[in-house]
């Protein structure tokens, strides 16, 4: 209720979120200030900022030129940190995905832990994967950090993450490969069993395979330019004997004539994601697998991956082959085969 304050009536309202627990606010009228307080309760409920007005004490929470509410700082990080990653957009999508549950024009100053946890069981409750409200969280963590830095925030509330299912296991065996090889060469569909053994020897992410271009391949290597890479960063790939044949021979085959001449395509796979998704549906059919969650086209870059780790390849080359930003993804990818284990087991058995 309003206050009598000398001529003045003074409006207050109580809130866990505002800075020092409430907020207040002078009017000439006690009827103005009950109003302002229905409609700072209101916006509050709505995870809106109050209504300040030219309250000098309080209008000084907005600081000059920095951005306010959250909305206003996950913009402010997708121009400054995100704009120039591939995946910039991403993050602020995910971003907004969790300040829209908390509330997108709420003060950066009054966000607090349990806010953030509401908002990852309402995340989950809305059909998310754990691993997925993760990565939203992390992005709005990022946005906090740099709260922190411009002294919006004295210290970042804990962006707690949920429990994350152990990561995929599934191997693409060799008498999968050789399945799958045997059929789309028996079905006409040459490209797809190029597709997969390409994708197994390099290692390369679907999208790589599909934005790979024939000027990519240098000899006996092929370039990942940072531009088309998820980590951002560009790199070089050995190619097998077989990665070899499969360029050269692609190369050979999608030279075209037209009315000037001779011109070579520009992709060495000219097809779509929902192309290549298309044909794995109809492996998994003809292997019985159409219920297992893990046969996806991804499994063959980790597949890649796995078969370095069982021929002795140390963590840190897999990680520079892969384009990994870190060891600890590379140790996500890499599932060693049993016989593997075994053979590292008979290494002790060795004596000087």
């Amino acid at each position: 209720m309003p206050t009598k304050r000398g001529s003045s009536w003074q409006g207050i309202v109580y809130h866990t979120s505002l800075a020092g627990g409430r907020v207040r606010r002078n009017f000439e009228t006690e009827k103005a200030a009950k109003a302002w307080e229905l409609d700072s309760k209101a916006r509050l409920i709505r995870g809106e900022p109050v209504d300040l007005g030219d309250n000098v004490k309080h209008a000084s929470q907005r600081k000059q030129g920095l951005p306010h509410t959250l909305n206003e700082l996950v913009s402010h990080v997708e121009a400054s940190r995100w704009a120039a990653k591939e995946s910039g957009s991403r993050q602020a999508d995910n971003a907004r995905d969790i300040i829209r549950l908390i509330g997108a024009n709420r003060p950066v100053s009054s966000i607090n832990k349990a806010d953030i946890d509401v908002a990852r069981g309402k995340l989950l409750k809305m059909g998310n994967q754990p691993a997925t409200v993760n990565r939203k969280v992390a992005a709005l963590s990022t946005c906090l950090t740099e709260a922190v830095d411009m002294g919006l925030i004295v210290g970042k509330p804990k962006c707690a993450k949920f429990a994350e299912s152990e990561h995929r296991i599934r191997r693409f065996t060799p008498e999968e490969e050789a399945t799958a090889l045997d059929y789309f060469e028996r079905m006409g569909e040459l490209w797809m069993a190029d597709f997969i053994a390409l994708s197994v020897d390099t290692g390369l992410r679907q999208g790589e395979m599909l934005n790979l271009r024939h000027r990519d391949v240098q000899a006996d290597k092929l370039m990942v330019w940072g531009t088309g890479a998820k980590s951002g960063k560009t790199r070089s790939v050995p190619l097998t004997g077989r990665a070899r044949d499969i360029l050269e021979k692609r190369a050979n085959l999608d030279y075209r004539k037209d009315n000037e001449g001779f011109t070579t395509a520009l992709y060495v796979f000219d097809v779509t994601r929902f192309a290549v998704s298309w044909q794995w549906d109809k492996l998994s059919a003809l292997l019985g697998l159409v219920d297992d969650a893990q046969f996806v086209p991804h499994i063959m870059r980790h597949e890649f991956c796995s078969r370095l780790a069982d021929r002795g390849v140390n963590a840190s080359a897999i990680k520079e082959l892969a384009g990994h930003s870190s060891l600890s993804v590379t140790q996500r990818y890499i599932h060693i085969n049993a016989a593997a284990l075994v053979s590292a087991i008979q290494a002790l058995e060795v004596r000087a």
